[in-house]
């Protein structure tokens, strides 16, 4: 099996377990508690192994990417999908705190937790460099408009995302709450970032299937 097969496959493992979680684990409310929340449950091993697999997905893209186009460009964004995937790895080895932990009071697996999610943030800015392969390589240019859409749409919901945590946070002192309603933005961001992953390898296998007959 491919590299972007496994890509491909990690992404939707991630998904599914999501969606799962969500009906497995009533006592997380979505609407303003993190998707991290649920390694805390009593599913908790299936949150880490959530993370496990969006780690492989952006890890399997990234060394695809880097493997097959030589353009600087492209070499940067898939560094930054590496590195993303590392955050993900850790994020699912060590468990974030209850969310009403105060920063004075986080255990260091919490502070680690929030350091390696943070590091999401890259791959999103990886989108741009390699959405651009799709305007550069002639074998991707069939795919270029829908990598193109699915980018916009992770790039506006990830700024939606940071507006929404300005407008709510200021009033709590950076404190999320049942007052911050936030959750829902989150989980936007993170399952778009796996079916940007998806299409991404999907459309590289279709364009590679397409050279070859």
């Amino acid at each position: 099996m491919s590299k972007l097969s496994y890509v491909k496959y990690s992404a939707v493992g991630f998904v599914l377990i999501l969606l799962i979680l969500h009906y497995l684990d009533p006592s997380i409310n979505p609407n303003w508690q993190p998707i991290s929340e649920y390694a805390l449950g009593t599913f908790g091993r299936l949150m880490n192994f959530a993370f496990i697999f969006l780690g492989m997905s952006f890890a399997f893209l990234g060394v695809s990417i880097f493997q097959k186009f030589p353009k600087i460009g492209a070499k940067i964004g898939a560094l930054l999908l590496i590195i993303a995937s590392i955050g993900n790895f850790i994020a699912g080895v060590f468990n974030t705190d209850p969310i009403a932990t105060s920063p004075d009071n986080m255990s260091m697996s919490g502070v680690i937790h929030s350091v390696a999610a943070s590091m999401l943030g890259l791959m999103i800015v990886s989108t741009i460099f390699i959405t651009i392969l799709y305007y550069t390589q002639n074998a991707l240019k069939p795919y270029k408009r829908s990598m193109l859409i699915i980018t916009v749409l992770l790039w506006g919901s990830e700024l939606i995302l940071v507006g929404a945590m300005g407008y709510y946070l200021s009033a709590t002192n950076g404190m999320i709450s049942e007052e911050t309603p936030i959750g829902w933005y989150g989980r936007v961001v993170v399952l778009l970032s796996a079916v940007w992953c998806y299409m991404c390898a999907s459309s590289i296998q279709q364009s590679e299937s397409s050279t070859r007959t």
